[in-house]
């Protein structure tokens, strides 16, 4: 069986600045008006008095987790375009238990089995 892989999003930390949208359209020529990668915005809702808006980055079915970058031992460019590092790649498993565990409001964001060449 193939060892899971993915990209996790920390709520906590994106802001919503769109740079993994823009990174992605760039690096794998996405056709205008098709996104393989789309930040959603959950909110605003109130908390504890206080309106919060949440930005979860999601993954199409286009998204194939830059394979040419990951057979160069490069991560996906969106998350290393991630000027909060919200974006965090997994390689396997237990990186993706340990990220969701680490007590962080964490959504993985696109999950496949393993990427070929990496590592």
């Amino acid at each position: 069986m193939a060892e899971l892989c993915g990209i996790v999003a920390d709520l906590d930390l994106c802001t919503g600045c769109y740079a993994c949208e823009v990174a992605c359209k760039q690096e794998n020529n996405v056709p205008a008006g098709i996104r393989w990668l789309k930040v959603n915005s959950i909110g605003p809702v109130e908390l504890k008095g206080r309106a919060r808006i949440d930005f979860v980055p999601m993954m199409t079915e286009g998204c194939k987790l830059c394979p040419h970058r990951l057979g160069r031992n490069l991560e996906p460019t969106c998350v290393v375009t991630c000027p909060t590092q919200a974006l965090r790649f997994c390689k396997n498993a237990t990186e993706l238990l340990a990220a969701l565990q680490n007590g962080r409001r964490c959504q993985i964001c696109k999950l496949v089995g393993e990427v070929p060449g990496y590592g």
